[in-house]
């Protein structure tokens, strides 16, 4: 498998914009940092699929992410090369898959800022478990709260913006990587593709974000086979049904010492030293 990328260094990640900014009474003239907002255009074995509109940076992991998503791209020996061409805006995939995964790609469009949700072509084969259920992961409360509070201060371009969502991908003792992204769906992809392009293992990992869980991002964690996925922000119904019946745990609200769990049994959460697992249905409010 062959990555190429051109120029990613070069390119700035926020712009500055004239503004005013109100504080204690007083409005005053200020140059606000923006995050920039770039479509970039997929090709895949020369037929073009859509445009994503992201931050231009790690971009062949966002479009590797957002095949492993979509069920297209299933193991490293199927993606034969990635080149990213910035001054076009264009990401070129090579792969060597069914003609069938391809043709599910066809339907074409503009996906605006990867909030809206991938193509997400079969939801029911997306959360089918691929396998016999293993014994659960042990894992304490406060590694949860530990690596989202790593999570929140990571020192990125939310810091500078107030305008993008990061998610990481970790294990017990910390995160391994933070990517960034102006969408919440585009952020979990980064790392979906960081995973897939590095051979990460994810059975015994976390995936963490700043966004909502919504269905199509529980379907990023199941095409993954993480076993949880953990938020400090909400879940949606349909994810947590979905994550159900996937076997995906799924904590919520990360904050302030505090979360929901919402246990299908991937995870036994461990509560101190000493102290028994939790498996059943409660959660933390």
């Amino acid at each position: 498998m062959l990555v190429r990328s051109g120029k990613d260094g070069t390119h700035a990640l926020t712009v500055e914009h004239a503004a005013q900014r109100y504080n204690k009474g007083v409005l005053e003239n200020a140059a606000i940092a923006l995050a920039r907002e770039v479509p970039f255009t997929l090709f895949v074995n020369d037929g073009e699929i859509l445009s994503i509109s992201t931050l231009p940076t790690h971009l062949e992991e966002l479009f590797t992410g957002f095949l492993v998503s979509e069920g297209v791209l299933l193991s490293r020996e199927e993606l034969l090369e990635c080149s990213v061409d910035h001054d076009n805006k264009l990401v070129m995939v090579d792969l060597d898959v069914p003609k069938e995964r391809i043709e599910k790609l066809e339907q074409k469009g503009m996906l605006t800022s990867g909030c809206a949700g991938g193509l997400v072509f079969s939801l029911e084969a997306a959360i089918t478990p691929s396998g016999p259920r293993v014994a659960p992961m042990s894992l304490p409360c406060s590694v949860i709260l530990e690596r989202m509070r790593e999570l929140d201060t990571f020192p990125g371009l939310y810091r500078v913006t107030r305008g993008v969502h990061a998610a990481s991908v970790a294990d017990q003792s910390r995160n391994l990587v933070i990517l960034e992204d102006i969408g919440r769906h585009n952020a979990v992809d980064k790392i979906v593709g960081h995973c897939f392009l590095n051979t990460i293992q994810t059975a015994d990992k976390l995936l963490l974000t700043t966004g909502r869980i919504t269905s199509e991002v529980l379907v990023k964690a199941a095409r993954s086979r993480f076993p949880i996925i953990i938020s400090r922000s909400s879940a949606s119904a349909m994810a947590v049904s979905m994550a159900k019946e996937s076997g995906i745990d799924v904590v919520t609200y990360v904050r302030a010492g505090r979360f929901n769990y919402f246990p299908h049994g991937a995870v036994k959460l461990v509560q101190g030293t000493g102290e028994e697992g939790i498996s059943g249905g409660n959660f933390f409010v």
